[in-house]
């Protein structure tokens, strides 16, 4: 993941890429990408790493 700043408010995004399907690369505030979500009626993290990066 890398951290950018939206040009237009100053935002920053996290810049990441999906490890599944076509592996596409995408943006997303990283406020929305630090943030928890509720699964399974389960707090969790949005993302998490699954495996450790070879």
């Amino acid at each position: 993941m890398e951290i950018a700043t939206h040009s237009e408010n100053g935002e920053p995004l996290a810049i990441y890429r999906a490890l599944y399907g076509e592996f596409g690369v995408w943006a997303r505030p990283l406020a929305m990408f630090t943030e928890t979500v509720e699964k399974d009626g389960e707090t969790i993290a949005r993302f998490a790493l699954e495996r450790p990066l070879d």
